[in-house]
């Protein structure tokens, strides 16, 4: 007898049939429990990932009631992804701690699914600041540099008052009290051209550093403000050229510091003075420059 024929009569032996089929189930039993084992252990996997990440990305993990407090940063620091090094530069009146509460980051907190495109965004919008970089150098390394806005005068609107720029944009971040030092300025419109009327001041730097306050008249021309309540009417236009009257006028007459109350240099080429109540001014002094 041959070998086929041999093996196709034990195949169809009752003993044979019966085992192949107990072999066959089995085999499709332990398929079936391998595929629970895996989909459970996937699942189980994407859970504990969903809950860790959202644990270390709110900060869960760092409550100062937590018995967990720092193992955000420590998972993270393994990783390469916690803001160890921080460096700012450029800062000149606001602290770093500002700046790390403006985009959400701890000093040693998890950097994870940090965005440093949006963390500049969101310093861009910072009134006090003119321009940022944003940068992330692993390992554990955050740099921060900032511009800020640089103060030019202080602006009175209604009964507040505010720190502005150069170009009269408004720096509420700032305290007006810190920054007595310069111009004070009020009125409609005097925010806009304020820097205008200090470059012009700048050719009388005498007159310019007795000057207290300046106010922006119907956003037409400015009167400025001394010590002593004294005060000078500017014209709309030809405005350094009653400067010069104004200072010639002080320098000779010392009128800044008499009884001049007020000097009107809206008309060109004159000066009308009016003293004081009660005051007794000199001659010399009742008529100021017509036709200079």
């Amino acid at each position: 007898m041959s070998i086929s024929r041999r093996y196709r009569k034990i195949c169809q032996a009752p003993f044979w049939s019966n085992l192949s089929v107990c072999l066959r189930a089995g085999e499709r039993l332990c398929n079936r429990r391998a595929s629970r084992i895996l989909v459970r252990s996937i699942a189980v996997c994407m859970l504990v990932a969903v809950t860790g990440y959202g644990l270390l990305t709110g900060d869960h993990l760092a409550g100062t009631s937590s018995g967990t407090r720092g193992l955000a940063g420590q998972v993270s620091s393994y990783f390469g992804y916690a803001a160890e090094q921080i460096r700012i530069g450029g800062l000149k009146r606001m602290d770093g701690a500002t700046v790390l509460k403006a985009i959400g980051v701890k000093p040693g907190g998890s950097l994870i699914g940090f965005d440093a495109n949006k963390a500049r965004s969101i310093m861009l919008n910072l009134d006090w600041v003119q321009e940022a970089s944003v940068r992330v150098l692993p390992p554990n390394r955050l740099e921060i540099e900032v511009v800020e806005r640089e103060p030019f005068a202080v602006w009175q609107r209604g009964g507040n008052y505010y720190v502005i720029d150069r170009e009269g944009s408004a720096i509420a971040s700032f305290d007006a009290r810190r920054f007595s030092q310069l111009m004070f300025v009020s009125g409609e419109g005097a925010q806009e051209n304020v820097s205008q009327l200090v470059n012009q001041l700048e050719a009388w730097p005498e007159l310019n550093s007795k000057i207290k306050a300046a106010a922006r008249v119907g956003n037409r021309r400015w009167s400025l403000y001394f010590a002593g309540g004294r005060q000078a009417l500017l014209p709309e236009k030809e405005v350094e050229q009653a400067l010069a009257n104004l200072a010639d006028l002080d320098a000779r007459y010392g009128v800044l510091n008499s009884g001049i109350e007020q000097v009107d240099l809206r008309l060109a080429g004159s000066a009308v003075m009016v003293p004081f109540e009660g005051t007794t001014v000199k001659p010399d002094r009742k008529v100021a420059l017509r036709n200079r």
